[in-house]
């Protein structure tokens, strides 16, 4: 049985990573090496991916003071490994999951702002988005009619909406950035 750094190497010989990604990865502690080799063959992750899990977990680990391999055990990061998604969105979930340790507050302010949509019930004819990481002020609102009837309905639905003050929950949520 090959011993761990060996298996490191073997996997990261197998998807070409760099050689900088894999100094990087042989850099850590033992015990983290190996539950991000596990997670990483779980995944098949190849170098670009590796690289984010090196980065994010290098962030959180120093900011939280908490190892690696506590980080990639907890049971948010591990839900979606056991779960019966494609290995795409398996990747999507842990990275997801991840996402929302390293960016606590701005994964909060994602979800009260989906709420706050959600809240406005406004129709499936209309959609609510905001700028990528919410690194902006500006909400977009695109509206779907077939035909003028429905155009006006969703007017009038958003039209009521402003007038009751609830649009500017969210506008009031983005300030918060």
């Amino acid at each position: 049985m090959p011993t761990l750094p060996e298996q490191i190497v073997v996997y990261a010989q197998q998807k070409h990573l760099s050689v900088q990604t894999l100094a990087r990865w042989q850099a850590w502690k033992e015990e983290d090496q190996e539950v991000l080799l596990t997670l990483a063959e779980e995944l098949q992750l190849g170098e670009n991916h590796v690289r984010d899990f090196l980065d994010w977990l290098e962030e959180v680990s120093a900011r939280d003071g908490s190892t690696i391999s506590n980080l990639l055990t907890r049971s948010e990061i591990r839900r979606p490994l056991g779960t019966k998604l494609s290995r795409n969105d398996k990747l999507k979930a842990v990275k997801d999951a991840l996402r929302k340790v390293r960016y606590p507050r701005l994964s909060l302010l994602e979800e009260n702002l989906r709420a706050a949509v959600k809240e406005l019930d406004l129709g499936q004819r209309v959609r609510v988005s905001f700028p990528l990481a919410l690194e902006g002020d500006e909400v977009t609102i695109e509206i779907k009619a077939r035909n003028a009837k429905e155009l006006a309905d969703s007017l009038t639905r958003l039209r009521q909406r402003l007038d009751e003050g609830a649009v500017q929950r969210i506008f009031d949520l983005l300030d918060q950035v």
